[in-house]
């Protein structure tokens, strides 16, 4: 044991906080199997029992990004639409939709994501089961970036540091401090991203912690009606990350003209049945999901600076799907992958 992991253990079996040097230093052992499992266990149990901090939360993605699988790109800015997940409820995948509909208006989107957790469909199911080939290697997907403008970063393909993690967070059985790094930790760099979170207490240390991490632009968000999506006819409130510092955001639904949508409308299916959903969107059917999506879209090109406020968005998304474009990026994203 490090004097490092020692020093560390000893501050959060205080339960304070630990400072965000150290925290990246503990982090990084821990990540680089220079601690043991009890001790691995004593950390994430610690935390989590007594609460993240946004200092916590940066040091440990410091650790993460440093050990990360790099995508490089030309393109920029880049976007991401990832968020932590863990709620539990099969919808339909609202985010990655999104993602693909901004990159149809023009934004380039480096999405970052997984398999499923604690719902039915993961990102990567999704997709997956769309066609588009998930497990590139970085360099693989670097290309498809630049060639398409969009692109699938498989999380678990970027990120080997979290395999050291992974027994003992099974063991344990608990969201831990891990469950909300990987958003943070785009193997792209994104720099715009828009994160809706299931837990309304973790939108400010998000957001502060982007804060610490020199992110340019970020809308981290909680939806009024418990989702980690933005819903038509449901505010949502959040923070925004802008010049490095962070002011409220809110989000009101009468900005747009869009009918209310309910949570059951948004229910999905296995991964056969959402790619089947999405392919209908993209292809121009319209009802709740669509609209679930535009509006997602829209905060998204609002994030990545295309539009300069939520309507003009939302004009673009619609423009992005009703002229094809959001389509047309998909089957290329398709095609690439899969020569990649």
């Amino acid at each position: 044991m490090t004097s490092v992991t020692v020093d560390a253990l000893r501050i959060v079996a205080a339960r304070k906080p630990l400072p965000r040097p150290l925290a990246e230093a503990a982090f990084g052992e821990l990540m680089d199997g220079r601690a043991t499992d009890a001790q691995k266990r004593e950390m994430l149990l610690g935390i989590a029992t007594r609460g993240e901090t946004a200092d916590e939360i940066a040091g440990a993605v410091a650790a993460l990004r440093r050990r990360m699988r790099r995508v490089e790109s030309r393109r920029t800015p880049l976007l991401d639409t990832c968020g932590p997940g863990g709620l539990g409820r099969d919808l339909f995948n609202v985010s990655t939709a999104a993602a693909v509909v901004a990159s149809g208006a023009g934004a380039a989107v480096a999405k970052h994501g997984n398999r499923s957790i604690s719902s039915r469909v993961g990102s990567a199911d999704i997709l997956e089961a769309s066609g588009v080939r998930v497990d590139l290697e970085p360099s693989a997907a670097g290309r498809v970036l630049d060639e398409v403008g969009l692109a699938f970063l498989f999380a678990p393909s970027f990120h080997p540091a979290m395999r050291e993690l992974a027994a003992v967070r099974r063991e344990l059985g608990i969201r831990t401090i891990f469950n909300v790094l990987g958003p943070l930790a785009n193997p792209a760099g994104a720099t715009r991203q828009l994160i809706g979170v299931g837990r309304p207490e973790l939108v400010a240390l998000l957001a502060e912690a982007l804060v610490a991490l020199g992110c340019e632009r970020a809308i981290v968000f909680h939806s009024e009606v418990g989702l980690d999506e933005l819903v038509p006819g449901s505010p949502a409130a959040g923070v925004e990350v802008f010049d490095g510092r962070t002011r409220p955001w809110r989000f009101d639904p009468s900005d747009l003209p869009q009918a209310p949508v309910s949570v059951a409308d948004l229910k999905g299916g296995d991964a056969a049945e959402n790619a089947r959903m999405l392919a209908r969107l993209l292809d121009g059917e319209s009802g709740p999901r669509r609209e679930a999506v535009l509006v997602n879209a829209a905060v998204a090109l609002v994030v990545e600076g295309r539009a300069a406020g939520v309507r003009e968005g939302y004009e673009r998304a619609v423009t992005s799907l009703d002229g094809g474009a959001a389509g047309r990026g998909f089957e290329r994203l398709k095609e690439a992958s899969r020569a990649a």
